[in-house]
């Protein structure tokens, strides 16, 4: 399991001096972390 953002918008600032929390998308923020957070609750359910 792993964040894999999208990699057209990724690396307009990744690893770049540009590369600060306020130009992140927070659609693709909230989407992630609701992604990560259900896969989380699962694998805690059923013991995968």
């Amino acid at each position: 399991m792993e964040m894999e953002p999208n990699p057209q918008k990724y690396f307009n600032y990744h690893h770049t001096e540009a590369d600060v929390f306020e130009v992140v998308d927070k659609r693709e923020l909230e989407l992630e972390a609701t992604t990560l957070t259900s896969m989380v609750y699962v694998i805690d359910q059923e013991g995968i």
